[in-house]
């Protein structure tokens, strides 16, 4: 079923594009199973054109990829953190299965976001590509973070990972393409060189924000 749902947001992002991705990332927030990154990657993929320059690529991955993704991924991040915030432990337990997480996975993070600060942690978290986006949002809920700066920092942290998989998505075809037909190897390489700084910088943070995990 998740691999039919998924079919159909691509589907639809070929012939509805911004609307198919906010509600791409909507659904995807909702139902847990579907791969957080393969939304965003692929309407890179799918809605902006291999063609293009690199800046032409920027403007369009930012509006038509980033723009939905970030608002969508920022909406979605109340469902988890308003069943935590009025709902509490019990709920969450109750729900962690729809919530695809465990307490044991909570109460880690809880280690982790200990004597840090807590919109740094949330930025972060929401930024690397690779971390489970409704773990913080239940337990800044758990954690009574004021609604305000939650939403600031999700939706700030939500366009730094909307960005860097619409831009990967991106450069996957249009790399491709570029080395299919012989055209244009410079900025080929500076998109290579682009993309694996990017990485590097998102795989500095993570293991930055893992070590303050305590052994």
């Amino acid at each position: 079923m998740v691999s039919e749902i998924t079919q159909w947001i691509m589907e639809s992002m070929r012939a509805h594009g911004q609307v198919a991705v906010f509600l791409g990332v909507m659904i995807e927030q909702i139902i847990v199973p579907i791969p957080s990154p393969l939304i965003i990657m692929g309407a890179g993929a799918i809605l902006i054109g291999p063609g293009l320059s690199i800046p032409g690529a920027f403007l369009q991955i930012l509006w038509i990829v980033v723009l939905p993704g970030t608002i969508a991924s920022t909406l979605g991040s109340y469902i988890g953190y308003t069943i935590s915030f009025y709902g509490g432990k019990a709920l969450v337990i109750r729900l962690q299965r729809f919530l695809g997480v465990d307490w044991n996975e909570i109460e880690n993070l809880e280690r982790r976001f200990h004597g840090k600060k807590e919109a740094l942690t949330i930025f972060l978290s929401r930024a690397i590509p690779v971390f489970p986006i409704s773990l913080v949002s239940i337990f800044a809920g758990l954690l009574r973070i004021p609604v305000k700066p939650f939403t600031l920092y999700t939706f700030l942290g939500s366009i730094f990972r909307c960005f860097f998989l619409g831009f990967f998505g991106w450069w996957i075809g249009a790399t491709y393409e570029r080395v299919a037909t012989r055209l244009d190897s410079v900025e080929t390489i500076v998109s290579v060189l682009m993309l694996v700084g990017m990485g590097v910088a998102f795989l500095y943070l993570y293991y930055k924000f893992r070590k303050t995990r305590p052994s």
